[in-house]
């Protein structure tokens, strides 16, 4: 890892989570390093998954995309990976992520599950876990789009007690949370 991202990545937030399977994941922050694995995550991923995280169709992950998911400052922009190891290597099962962009004062929040791996507790953890890092950042509001048929997300949203506000907008759900 190049000295620029060893210096700021920040070991501190790396853990393991059991999840209800009994199963453990290792959580870490996303690397500069982890373009691969989150392509083959998309792969890995449904196409009705891949849509409910990014709402447009997604066949492969654009490479400026790429680099502005894996290149953070782990502070206006954090991503934390959940990784287990799989045929014998480092795969990510998930994603959780916010980004604030000062340009607007609003900070975007997202979580992306592989299909194989949902319903385990894993998204409702990353976003909590994400949520928290984020008020450590002094980020406490978000700002999302979300699609109307993405009852999951809002079950998890209300069982993680934030307050929440939904409002029509071009046929998706802008979501408001306060941590």
């Amino acid at each position: 890892m190049p000295a620029e991202f060893e210096n700021s990545y920040p070991h501190q937030y790396e853990s393991r989570l059991s999840l209800k399977n009994g199963k453990e994941v290792f959580l870490r922050p996303i690397r500069h390093t982890d373009g691969y694995l989150l392509i083959d995550l998309s792969k890995k991923m449904s196409s009705q998954s891949l849509y409910l995280r990014f709402l447009w169709r997604l066949d492969v992950i654009p490479e400026d995309m790429l680099h502005r998911f894996t290149h953070i400052d782990y502070r206006n922009d954090f991503a934390m990976a959940a990784v287990i190891e799989e045929d014998g290597k480092e795969a990510i099962i998930a994603v959780g992520r916010y980004l604030y962009d000062s340009s607007t004062d609003q900070t975007d929040l997202g979580v992306a599950v592989r299909d194989d791996w949902q319903r385990l507790g894993l998204g409702k953890s990353l976003l909590r876990i994400t949520i928290a890092i984020a008020k450590e950042h002094g980020i406490s509001h978000f700002k999302s789009m979300m699609d109307p048929s993405n009852k999951a997300m809002m079950k998890i949203l209300l069982e993680l007690g934030y307050q929440v506000k939904y409002g029509a907008r071009d046929g998706t759900l802008e979501v408001s949370i306060s941590a």
